[in-house]
């Protein structure tokens, strides 16, 4: 069971910087109001699962 939750950490630490990488590529040229909400359901996401990783 350790293993699984390690795996499942390092999966959800790849998904956050991944995320995070969009935030910034996006924040730097954001140019559309569409690009806008996009960064916010992303932001919403890596919020949610800093949480979870909290509780």
């Amino acid at each position: 069971p350790r293993e699984c939750l390690k795996i499942i950490e390092s999966k959800s630490k790849v998904r956050q910087s991944r995320a995070k990488a969009v935030v910034t590529k996006v924040g730097t040229s954001s140019s559309t109001p569409v690009i806008s909400s996009d960064v916010a359901e992303l932001k919403d996401m890596v919020r949610a699962l800093l949480l979870n990783k909290k509780n």
